[in-house]
Formats: C-alpha cells, sequence, structure tokens
C-alpha cells in the first residue's frame, strides 16, 4: 500500500505523457500502455489486468503480451502490418483500491471494444478519470477509518471502552494518513509510526483504568493498515501462477506486517514503562445483536475507503453481511480455516450471482466482503506472540494465518467454478 489516500489516484504520477519516445494516448498502443497503468493504479490484480489487456489488444488487432507487477508495467505489442514487436517498460505505483474508478475504465474499456467508442476518445476519457477529484475526501476517508477500527472493536468481542478508544485511534490514524504524509520517507514509515502511535495510545487509557484490553483497542486502531487484503491478493497470484507479482505482493505483505508489529513492539514498551495498567472496575458489554450493526458500520467505512458509488451503498452493506454471517456459520459448524472457507465461497458466489442477475459490478462487493474475511488480525497475533518471544505459538498462528489465506483463494476459485463472472 501507498498510504497517500489523496494523492495516488491521479494518473499524474509517473505520467506517460511525460516520457519520452512513448506513443501519444491517441494511438491505439499509446491508449493501451494508459489504460493498463489506470487499471493498476485503481486496484485491479496482475491476472486480471494482463488478461484483459490480451482481450483490448485482440480487439484492436494487435498481439500484446503484458507482464503486470506491483511497482512496473512491461508490454509487448506486435502487429501484422509491423516487422518487430515493439517493448514497453514503465514504473507504476502499487495500486490502491477504487471501486467507481474501476467501474469507469471498465465502461471505457467496454465501449472501445465493441466499436461504440473510438481509441481517441477512450484515451481522453482515461484522462478526465484520472484527473477529476475523488468522490469521498478527506472528512469521508478519516470517518472511514474511525467506523472501521471501532466496529471490528465490536467484532472482536471488546467492551464499550474498547470501541470507543479503537474508534478514537482509527480517527487519529486516519488524520495523519489523509493530512500528514507528505514525503516519501514518512509514507514508508507510516505503518510503524501507526502501530506504535496505537498501542502508546491504548496503553494511556488503561492506565486511566478505561479499558480493559489494550490489545483489542491496538489491533482495531490499526486495522486498515494490516496488509489481510494484499496477502490473501498475493496468494490468489501465485494460485494463478503469476509468480512474480505474487512473490513481490507477498514479501511486501510481510514487510508491512514486521513493520507494524515493530511499531507495537515500541509502543508496548514505552506505554508499559510510563503508564502501568490499572484494574477496570466496571465493563459494560453491548448485547450480541450488536454486532451486526458493527458490521453495518465496517461496510460504511469501506465504502468510504474504497470510493465507492453512493448508488452502490447498499450492495456493499449487503456484501458485508453475506461475509461474515457465511463465515461465522462455517466456523461454528467447521472450524476458523473452513469457516474462511464458507464465507469466501458464498462471497464469491454470491457478487458473481449478482453481477448476472442486477448488473452490478462483480468488484463492488467482493471487495469490501472480503476484506472482513482476509487473516490480518490473525497475522498480527502471529508478530505480537513473535514480538513476546513466545515462538511456538507465534510460528503457529502464522500458519494458521497462512492456511484462512489459501482457504480465502480456494474458496474464490471454487465460486467461479460453479458461477463463473459475467463476460462483457
Amino acid at each position: 500500500m501507498s498510504f497517500d489516500l489523496l494523492d495516488n489516484y491521479s494518473l499524474d504520477n509517473y505520467s506517460l505523457d511525460k516520457q519520452p519516445n512513448f506513443p501519444e494516448r491517441t494511438l491505439p498502443i499509446g491508449f493501451m500502455l494508459r489504460l493498463a497503468k489506470a487499471l493498476h493504479t485503481y486496484g485491479m490484480t496482475a491476472y486480471e489486468l494482463e488478461n484483459n489487456m490480451r482481450v483490448v489488444g485482440e480487439r484492436l488487432g494487435f498481439g500484446v503480451q503484458c507482464l503486470s507487477q506491483p511497482t512496473n508495467i512491461i508490454m509487448s505489442f506486435s502487429h501484422p502490418e509491423e516487422p518487430e514487436p515493439k517493448t514497453y517498460v514503465f514504473r507504476v505505483e502499487p495500486g490502491e483500491v477504487n471501486l467507481e474508478r474501476q467501474i469507469q475504465v471498465d465502461d471505457v474499456v467496454e465501449l472501445v471494444t465493441a466499436g461504440e467508442l473510438s481509441v481517441e476518445d477512450g484515451a481522453k476519457k482515461l484522462k478526465k478519470i484520472g484527473s477529476s477529484p475523488i468522490r469521498f475526501g478527506a472528512p469521508y476517508l478519516i470517518a472511514g477509518f474511525g467506523l472501521l477500527s471501532g466496529a471490528i472493536a465490536r467484532i472482536l468481542g471488546g467492551a464499550v471502552g474498547e470501541i470507543v478508544v479503537a474508534f478514537a485511534i482509527g480517527l487519529l490514524i486516519g488524520f495523519i494518513a489523509v493530512r500528514l504524509l507528505r514525503t516519501e520517507n514518512s509514507k514508508f514509515l507510516f505503518p510503524t509510526i501507526a502501530a506504535m502511535i496505537s498501542a502508546l495510545a491504548a496503553s494511556f487509557v488503561a492506565h486511566l483504568g478505561w479499558l480493559a484490553s489494550p490489545y483489542i483497542a491496538t489491533l482495531s486502531g490499526v486495522i486498515v493498515l494490516v496488509p489481510g487484503l494484499l496477502l490473501t491478493t498475493a496468494i490468489a497470484e501465485l494460485a494463478r501462477q503469476n509468480m512474480v507479482s505474487g512473490t513481490a505482493r507477498l514479501l511486501s505483505a510481510g514487510t508491512i506486517f514486521m513493520q507494524i508489529g515493530f511499531g507495537v513492539a515500541i509502543g508496548n514498551g514505552i506505554g508499559g514503562g510510563l503508564f502501568p495498567a490499572t484494574e477496570v472496575e466496571l465493563q459494560i458489554f453491548l448485547p450480541y445483536w450488536t454486532e451486526w450493526g458493527a458490521i453495518f458500520l465496517a461496510s460504511t467505512g469501506l465504502f468510504f475507503l474504497f470510493q465507492s458509488r453512493p448508488k452502490d451503498f447498499i450492495w456493499v452493506s449487503l456484501a458485508g453481511v453475506i461475509a461474515y454471517g457465511s463465515t461465522v456459520f462455517g466456523a461454528l459448524h467447521l472450524g476458523a480455516v473452513m469457516g474462511s472457507f464458507v464465507g469466501a465461497l458464498t462471497m464469491g458466489l454470491a457478487s458473481n450471482l449478482f453481477e448476472r442477475l442486477f448488473k452490478v459490478t462483480r468488484s463492488v462487493m467482493l471487495m469490501p466482503g472480503i476484506i472482513l474475511l482476509v487473516p490480518g488480525s490473525v497475522g498480527f497475533q502471529s508478530l505480537s506472540l513473535l514480538v513476546e518471544k513466545n515462538i511456538i505459538e507465534g510460528l503457529d498462528t502464522a500458519f494458521k494465518m497462512s492456511f484462512v489465506a489459501v482457504a480465502l483463494v480456494t474458496g474464490l476459485l471454487v465460486a467461479s467454478l460453479i458461477i463463473p463472472p459475467s463476460k462483457k
């Protein structure tokens, strides 16, 4: 993740228009280069991007070989009228999910490949999409951090104290992410800094006697930064033989996990020395049914963070209910790992089915739904145990995280076999 939630959506970063000897965007090859960059920037996986570019190339009369990696794309074009293929390599930033712009770019692809839109007009639309302001600005993004953090604290079984503290930490982390990250070094250090702040804040509130579980508050406060989705995407790409991209994402996820674990260790060390924990005399737990309200609030937070369209709010909320409900049901009857498989299978079937029945783009439901299933909290727990030198239990938890990620990917693949995604 780039942790640049306001600026990274612009295609001006590493703009191909500024690169010498690159074809104009109004030419077929220039259009396809910028299309690949747009799809990557807005969060498309490597295997989906490579397949889409192959199809677009065929429709425009080109043979296209595309290799997508988290930080660069290599594309080679062959044409019957050209004696030699042309190959281009260009730098890109790791993409962030923007569901609205994904859909807008998909619409451009569909119109161009259907012959209803010229390459020139398609290129202009891509530029307009990239230069337009994002739908939800800083206040909504900060609120998204807070809502997701508070909701996760409730889902993890926290009392009112943990929920309130997690919500406040989420708002603080969101404010830092949106308003204060201005240099490259600050963005790279952000997971460590955010985790340290979260652990310190939880230790301070626990010292006041208002918090029984600093662990829940700390984890929930930084849950947005935990790379569970990145880990799951990496496993999915490896399963589809995208070895380079999958390995790169896997190492990236591991690095972020370690940064967060290191930040928590620093925060707990300082907080434990300055703010010794005080016993809590009164804990207020919310009734069971509020867990479903927390799912709704978590879905609302993801709706803002993923930049969904307003008309898709109901589908994002429904995705959260389906994903969490099916996972809880599966875990209750089959265990945690199989519960993740059942949740991913159900979520995949639902997103593919609703895409066919109601023309709801698959990713609108799949991305927010699957984020509630990813094994980020398990990875955080594993790192915490390793930092505390509980090696055996830490490694056991890490293996559990890996199996959960594989179960999620397998569930999605099986769902695509039962109800294949619609092809535009």
